[in-house]
């Protein structure tokens, strides 16, 4: 593809914003990565050299969020570490895990992450419904800051499992 009048306003520059069930959640730092994890399955029939068009099937479709979160609190910590509880007696506040096994529903949220176009508007890479399936990571460096890795992964609602939990939206015109 050519260089185009177009190419300014394609082009999507900086790090980028987190939300979280559409609530600013915090700047990103470092790489973010969004992709759509797909699983086909074709069937093998016999007497053919190989797979037959349009016998493909859809098993598995799963969007996944990999963000850092530059900014960190007390109130958006337990959002981090799914399944955690916070409890603040006067001006500490203790985030650790009980023995309950089960996430609460709480525990899943709609996550966006939200890139600035040049020529104006942006792009939201979205997972609904997601949670954050990597470990309780944090980054701390002497020539760096502090910093929460997150991998979020889409789950499909069963109220209704026609729609999509992961999308990508272009807004073209400013926000």
């Amino acid at each position: 593809m050519p260089v185009t009048s177009d190419t300014p306003t394609n082009i999507v520059a900086g790090a980028g914003e987190v939300y979280r069930n559409q609530q600013t959640f915090g700047a990103s730092r470092d790489a973010n990565v969004y992709r759509i994890e797909r699983e086909l399955i074709t069937p093998e029939i016999n007497g053919l050299k190989g797979m037959l068009v349009g016998t493909d099937y859809v098993r598995r479709s799963e969007g996944i969020l990999e963000t850092t979160i530059l900014e960190v609190s007390a109130d958006s910590l337990p959002s981090t570490w799914p399944g955690s509880t916070s409890t603040t007696v006067t001006t500490v506040t203790t985030i650790d895990e009980d023995d309950t096994r089960r996430l609460p529903l709480t525990a899943y949220a709609d996550w966006e992450l939200q890139l600035e176009r040049l020529g104006g508007g942006e792009f939201q890479f979205e997972v609904d419904n997601a949670l954050h399936l990597g470990n309780f990571e944090s980054e701390f460096a002497d020539d760096g800051f502090f910093g929460t890795r997150l991998e979020l992964h889409s789950r499909w609602d069963p109220a209704d499992l026609t729609a999509s939990p992961h999308r990508i939206r272009i807004l073209t015109g400013v926000s």
